[in-house]
């Protein structure tokens, strides 16, 4: 019997205001999900409440720039107590954008931050999540591939400074994400799910092929959780999207 795959799901994706947040969790939780990610704090008491682990949250912007580092690093800290205090796992960082900074010079940046608050994060019992982004939805983003981000973890040198490694935006940027997740898998905390191109549900009419991509990664040795952060589409219901894709990436592994 096959080690059954951790799920998670985005709530930005899935829940609108006007949605009855406590029926979205039950239902999450009943179709295996094992956690809910970047919760604001208004509705995390009814994620807990339905059973579902709050994982992330995201966090501060702009590593790569020398000038915001005392800034950014003060966020940082602020920002790994609360997320002690609250239970929740990760917190997600985000390079920022390039700015016609060179790559090498934001590299480094992010490297001097991060090793600044690693031993805060430690401490809390908190990862820090180093997330990167296509340049198609986010334009002059940094860490625009995964060598960039994987660098930076390495260099840190820390368990509580890993990546956020998200297929969807990897794969329009044109990288093999099994053969990257797995070539770094000692620094990968979480992977995001979505199909590429246009974000859609990562069914067989988008890429990657995620038959394979899951059966691979899995069958490397990841027991991170594989987060859902997919566009519904218009008059679908969220929460029958998100069994479907339970049902669908479970089936992978047979």
């Amino acid at each position: 019997m096959p080690t059954p795959l951790i799920l998670s799901a985005a709530d930005w994706c899935f829940v609108k205001p006007a949605d009855d947040a406590a029926r979205y969790y039950r239902r999450l939780a009943e179709s295996g999900y094992a956690a809910a990610e970047m919760v604001p704090p208004e509705r995390r008491v009814l994620a807990r409440a339905a059973g579902l682990r709050l994982l992330n949250f995201a966090g501060a912007g702009g590593l790569n720039r020398a000038e915001n580092r005392a800034t950014v690093i003060g966020q940082m800290r602020q920002q790994i107590a609360q997320m002690a205090a609250e239970g929740i796992e990760q917190l997600i960082v985000f390079s920022g954008n390039r700015a016609g900074q060179s790559p090498d010079i934001g590299i480094a940046n992010c490297i001097a931050a991060l090793k600044e608050v690693a031993s805060d994060a430690e401490r809390a019992g908190i990862v820090l999540t180093f997330e990167v982004f296509n340049t198609f939805d986010h334009p002059d983003y940094d860490a625009d591939h995964g060598d960039y981000a994987f660098a930076v973890a390495r260099a840190v040198s820390s368990p509580a400074v890993k990546v956020l490694y998200d297929l969807y935006h990897m794969q329009r940027m044109g990288e093999d994400v099994a053969a990257k997740v797995i070539a770094n898998l000692e620094y990968v905390a979480h992977l995001h799910v979505a199909g590429s191109p246009t974000r859609g549900f990562p069914g067989t009419d988008q890429s990657p092929d995620y038959a394979a991509v899951v059966r691979s990664i899995h069958g490397a040795g990841y027991r991170g959780a594989w987060g859902m952060e997919f566009l519904p589409g218009a008059g679908n219901d969220a929460g029958e999207m998100l069994d479907r894709a339970a049902r669908l990436f479970r089936g992978y592994l047979g």
